[in-house]
């Protein structure tokens, strides 16, 4: 009998989470698909899971969620407050190219040039988050659009600049010099060699998550994440505010992409940065983790698994990476269909309560 109870509060317990639900959904769906195609489903994920854990497949999926993790913080900040950045993209490749100069032409030992080169970045990446910022705020152009917008303009910047003031014309790409090895992340003697960057993404996490539950700070982004008229009303600044948050974001983007150039690639190639979709899982991720930092580290940590494992999946169980892919826009699918449905519940719950109050007046005075 207890056995029965301890299953039945498990399903009760994954029915009653969106995420823990949106998750078993999506493998059991994944597993239906490649039973279809005639392979084996518990070989395929076992053989994901063992690429994403063993061997170098960890150092590969702690340094995949490096970028994934700091994309998706860079997307939250703006997020809880209500601002929506969809200028990751742009946030991250003109910060990518501002620390790779850097850490390129700045002499000096490895100890200046990298925090110079991450500073840097993250200042140009502020730099372009601030121009939607000011044109929501001073112009009233939509952030959404401005944003995004803003996001090929900076890749044509990014592009030009790569191919013509500091290209290297010694190789066929168009691409900036390599970075010189003085100037490179350095790596950790755990996991297997895995970059000094995860610790500033670790510390970034704890920072927020700090910020968002005992400051000020945190708790005026929130009320004017559900409603900014509301906030206004409650004397929170909003306008400077959104400059604000949009500041941090950017910042964010631009240190992250100044990792992926002196952490990984050691070269600024054109339209490398914008081929990994790092940005777009990185929304994805934020919105799987509703924005919370602590959680947003679990789901980039997940997204990474996904990827890495899909690739030793496809190597020894002769199923597509992009399996990996499905498993992540099931997730994300059924998360925002399980919270829609819910609003929705609660909504009619709350008019049917308020036609109650409104009709009981009247029923009593007929009595």
């Amino acid at each position: 009998m207890s056995g029965r109870r301890s299953v039945g509060g498990y399903v009760r317990a994954v029915r009653t989470s969106p995420v823990t639900f949106s998750l078993v959904l999506a493998f059991a769906v994944g597993a239906t698909i490649v039973a279809v195609t005639g392979q084996d489903p518990f070989l395929a994920y076992r053989e994901m899971f063992a690429g994403a854990v063993d061997g170098s497949g960890l150092r590969n999926t702690l340094a995949r969620s490096i970028p994934i993790v700091g994309m998706a913080l860079a997307v939250s900040v703006a997020f809880r407050a209500g601002v929506i950045n969809l200028g990751g993209e742009g946030q991250m490749v003109v910060g990518g190219l501002a620390g790779t100069v850097v850490a390129i032409y700045t002499p000096g030992p490895g100890a200046v040039v990298i925090p110079l080169a991450m500073i840097a970045g993250a200042a140009a990446g502020a730099a372009w988050a601030l121009l939607p910022a000011y044109g929501q705020t001073r112009l009233r152009l939509p952030i959404l659009i401005t944003s995004l917008l803003l996001n090929y303009v900076g890749r044509a910047i990014t592009g030009y600049l790569v191919r013509f003031p500091l290209a290297d014309v010694s190789v066929t790409l168009a691409t900036t010099r390599q970075v010189p090895e003085t100037a490179r992340m350095p790596k950790m003697p755990v996991f297997g060699g895995v970059s000094l960057s995860i610790v500033l993404v670790v510390a970034v996490v704890a920072g927020l998550a700090i910020v968002y539950s005992r400051s000020v700070v945190g708790y005026e982004t929130r009320m004017a994440g559900y409603s900014g008229r509301f906030a206004r009303y409650g004397g929170v600044p909003v306008e400077r505010q959104t400059i604000g948050v949009m500041l941090v974001a950017g910042a964010i983007g631009g240190a992250i992409g100044t990792h992926l150039i002196i952490g990984e690639s050691l070269r600024f190639i054109d339209g490398e940065l914008v081929l990994s979709g790092l940005a777009w899982t990185g929304l994805l991720v934020s919105l799987l983790a509703a924005n919370r930092p602590v959680f947003i580290l679990l789901a980039g940590l997940l997204f990474s698994g996904l990827q890495i494992g899909g690739l030793a999946m496809q190597r020894n169980a002769d199923v597509s990476w992009r399996l990996a892919q499905v498993l992540q826009a099931l997730v994300i699918i059924a998360v925002a269909s399980r919270l829609t449905l819910r609003r929705l519940r609660r909504r009619e719950v709350e008019q049917a309560e308020v036609a109650e109050v409104i009709l009981e007046p009247a029923h009593v005075g007929e009595i």
